[in-house]
């Protein structure tokens, strides 16, 4: 039987959470998972530690499915089978890094510069920047818990599905910037930073409903209302917080510099 919701008694049974087969030691004998415990902090930290590999096939097969179904993915992983599945930190780091490859190609962060100044400036942007990919997913956890706290799950168990959303929600921008790696023209890339952020964030938005409903097994016709508010939370959240980052980031360039 297939648990509804993730508790301690969960992870006291006897059975292995991956396949169901009894467990006679800390592995099971049938798929070799590991006992699997509740996520808690310490659990996500050791975890990270223990499978940190970049090119593990299961990483792989994970960030294609990934794209259709993160809140299962999540769902599956939270409720005790890891063995299948990659960790949300592995799978994150990994498209974080695909996509500075690709827009390393298309060139889509670097401005044209006019002074030796500016060039330093650029880099202090882009150096302090980098925390940016992490606010889709602090926007995605503070809806769902705002939302979806009395589900039965905890931070860090809700943590994991935000993390498995924002590497569904880099994926989605690598799929984003083929256009310009394949037919990239100065007018496509002026037109594509002027609207992308529009529909990325409607899109993004709408893939975060459905992992939603797929992680906490939303009823449409009662719930459905739950799915709209968690992602207008979302994306007014996370239109808000790049803002805040944006002006924070360029307040300390400035600063730096000595303006």
């Amino acid at each position: 039987m297939i648990p509804t919701s993730s508790t301690d008694a969960l992870f006291e049974t006897a059975h292995c959470l991956n396949c169901q087969a009894v467990l006679s030691g800390p592995f099971c004998a049938h798929c070799g998972q590991k006992k699997a415990a509740r996520i808690g902090g310490r659990t996500v930290r050791k975890e990270a530690w223990e499978r940190f590999r970049w090119f593990e096939w299961t990483t792989l097969r994970g960030a294609l499915r990934v794209l259709l179904q993160p809140g299962t993915m999540a769902r599956e992983y939270v409720l005790g089978r890891r063995k299948d599945h990659p960790h949300p930190l592995t799978l994150l780091c990994l498209a974080i890094g695909l996509l500075l490859i690709v827009l390393g190609h298309t060139d889509y962060l670097r401005p044209t510069l006019p002074s030796e100044e500016a060039q330093r400036m650029y880099a202090l942007v882009t150096a302090y920047s980098k925390w940016s990919f992490s606010l889709g997913a602090v926007a995605a956890l503070a809806s769902m818990w705002i939302v979806f706290r009395r589900r039965g799950y905890n931070a860090a168990e809700l943590l994991a599905l935000a993390l498995y959303c924002q590497a569904m929600f880099i994926a989605l921008q690598m799929l984003n910037q083929l256009p310009l790696v394949l037919a990239g023209t100065p007018a496509l890339l002026q037109w594509h930073k002027a609207w992308s952020p529009w529909y990325m964030t409607a899109l993004q938005t709408a893939m975060l409903m459905v992992a939603l409903r797929q992680f906490f097994q939303v009823d449409l016709p009662q719930e459905g209302w739950r799915l709209l508010v968690a992602g207008g939370l979302f994306a007014a959240l996370k239109w808000q917080a790049t803002h805040w980052y944006a002006r924070g980031v360029v307040e300390l360039v400035l600063w730096q510099m000595g303006r």
